[in-house]
Parts: structure tokens; sequence; C-alpha cells
């Protein structure tokens, strides 16, 4: 298995900046969803993670890859909201939901996950 750490500050420049960088590594065929996915992961860490740097983490086994946005957040883990819920925002997971072959949250800080199959 090969992994990749990657570190952005907690800008609003680091939502580009992992997008360009996951267009390098990720599978041709589900480029534009890692765009989209990792995008929105990077977004809600700088939005609600703690003021430190974001990490993600790209790892392949050959069947699948998987992307972890990382960040020291120690709040409530993500949950997705239910589709009629009427506030605005927090309906990112259901992209998540939608387009990766798996995903998860994980404790131990803040780790949204999710994979693609190749």
């Amino acid at each position: 298995m090969s992994e990749t750490v990657l570190t952005f500050d907690r800008t609003s420049d680091a939502p580009r900046e992992a997008r360009r960088q996951v267009r390098e590594v990720a599978p041709p065929d589900r480029v534009e969803d890692a765009t989209l996915l990792v995008s929105e992961l990077v977004t809600n860490a700088v939005r609600y993670g703690p003021e430190e740097r974001i990490r993600l983490i790209v790892s392949e086994n050959g069947e699948a890859m998987r992307f972890t946005v990382h960040d020291a957040g120690l709040g409530p883990l993500p949950a997705m909201r239910a589709e009629d819920d009427p506030e605005p925002g927090g309906h990112g997971l259901r992209l998540v939901d939608a387009l990766a072959d798996r995903w998860g949250v994980e404790r131990g800080s803040t780790r949204v996950w999710f994979e693609l199959d190749r």
C-alpha cells in the first residue's frame, strides 16, 4: 500500500490547493468525483476545524484509493443531515454518500474518509 500525506494551511486557499493536488493523483476515471469530495471535506475542515493545519492522506492498495481529510478538531463527529433539514449548509456528506464507494468518520481528532474503487 502506498500513502501520500499532503498538508494545507487552514485558509480559504486550502480547498483550491487540495483540488489541484488531487487531480494529479486520482484515478483518471474518478478524478472528478475525487476532486469534488476532497474539496467538500477540506472546505468543512477550514470552516469548522481548529486553528491548525489540515492533512489530506491519500492511500491506495491497487483496488481502491482512500482519501482522508484530517484536522485536529475534537468536537462532535460530522454527521449527514436529514434530506428535509431546512438549515443551510451541512449537506456535503450527502455528496460523499452518493459518489464514494465507501466512507466514514473517525474519532481521535476529526478524520473523514472516502474510498473510490479503481
